[in-house]
């Protein structure tokens, strides 16, 4: 007996955030349907444009399939017809679009399979109300996103935020939350916690000597993302080193170099199993952003052993509320510091048992059940 297929779409490569989603989806429905991925690649995600001589597999898990554009602007021309090609060609019962800026294509799908979006936040609709970049974006490649048949969610907090800006058109579809899984195979704590001095020996081979701890945090260089809390912080505790992992932005240089932030380090990015590690050693994950559809971080540090203090708004309100502190105003660099604090002291700042309930929630498994769930109601 033939499986039921469906069909991801993604535009993004398998490192990023939305690539991995991607690939979870996929695994998430192994062997209950059989699932294909369209990836829409352009150089900017994918390199020099030189597709594959044959659909390649990942483990099986799903069938692999891929056209090219020079960009997605590019791509809301060119993309089209390929996609109805495919369509036709493997006959999906569903097709699950991985954002909403690619529901340009939902009409070249609509009435040709089921069409379920993803939506992860309103950020750039919202965020850039007088960038003419994002007008545009949201008025051509965002705002057809309202003809999908079903949706899904990474948050209540997104849901909620998502009926209010699309409206009934969107609210009134059928919908779900099935949240964001964490790779508890890479993300997990090792056999031992590290010593104060494995710690330190550990910081000394990435250069970060003769401080008394480590705080991380993890982001883009975006506004929402309220990284001046976190050098804010590190002004106030000049002996603990703050590690950040993203791009280090000139508005980001001028901050440290104004403040003569000597505690701070910059890493561009890390290869998978060294954000573990930094994960692991690092005594507090600090994640003072304003807004969050989701917000993987601070679980993923959690799930490596290491506490996580998170501002009190948005998904990391809804994730880490009763799990571990969380800082309301999220601009108070000094209730932050006072965690930290805390934390060096060796107090144990999160609640257990409520920790283990989140990473279930946000286990493999837990998703997978709750994706299978969702596509049986469609």
């Amino acid at each position: 007996m033939s499986l039921a297929k469906v069909l991801f779409i993604c535009d993004k490569n398998e490192c990023t955030s939305f690539g991995r989603l991607t690939l979870n989806l996929a695994k998430a429905v192994s062997g209950s349907f059989e699932a294909h991925v369209l990836w829409l690649k352009t150089p900017k995600f994918f390199g020099a444009a030189t597709p594959s001589k044959t659909a390649s597999s990942d483990n099986s898990t799903y069938v692999s399939h891929e056209v090219w554009a020079k960009s997605l602007y590019t791509g809301y021309l060119s993309f089209r017809a390929p996609l109805k090609k495919l369509v036709k060609k493997i006959q999906p019962e569903i097709v699950f679009f991985i954002r909403p800026e690619l529901g340009f294509l939902v009409p070249v799908v609509k009435g040709r399979a089921k069409t379920v979006m993803f939506v992860h936040d309103t950020f750039a609709e919202t965020l850039y109300p007088n960038s003419m970049k994002f007008k545009l974006l949201n008025l051509f490649y965002i705002r057809p996103t309202v003809k999908a048949d079903f949706f899904v969610y990474n948050s209540n907090w997104t849901r909620e935020q998502a009926a209010d800006h699309f409206g009934v058109e969107m609210s009134s579809k059928p919908g779900t939350v099935i949240g964001c899984p964490i790779d508890s195979a890479l993300f997990n704590k090792p056999e031992t916690q590290p010593t104060f001095e494995e710690k330190k020996a550990f910081l000394r081979k990435y250069g970060i000597k003769n401080f008394d701890g480590m705080c991380l945090n993890v982001s883009l260089d975006e506004p929402r993302k309220n990284i001046e809390t976190f050098f804010e912080m590190a002004s106030l505790r000049p002996h603990v080193a703050f590690v950040r992992v993203g791009k280090f932005s000139e508005r980001l240089r001028a901050i440290v170099n104004e403040k003569k932030l000597y505690n701070v380090y910059h890493f561009s990015e890390f290869k998978a199993h060294e954000l573990r590690d930094f994960y692991r050693h690092a005594d507090l994950m600090v994640y003072p952003s304003l807004l969050e559809g989701f917000g993987l971080p601070p679980i993923e540090a959690i799930a490596c052993g290491t506490p996580a203090v998170g501002a009190a708004t948005s998904a990391v309100k809804e994730n880490l509320e009763g799990v571990g502190p969380l800082i309301d105003p999220p601009t108070d660099a000094e209730a932050y510091a006072r965690v930290l604090d805390r934390v060096l002291a060796g107090e144990n700042v999160l609640d257990n048992e409520k920790a283990a309930a989140l990473l279930d929630r946000c286990s493999m498994k837990s998703f997978s059940q709750r994706v299978l769930t969702f596509f049986s109601t469609l």
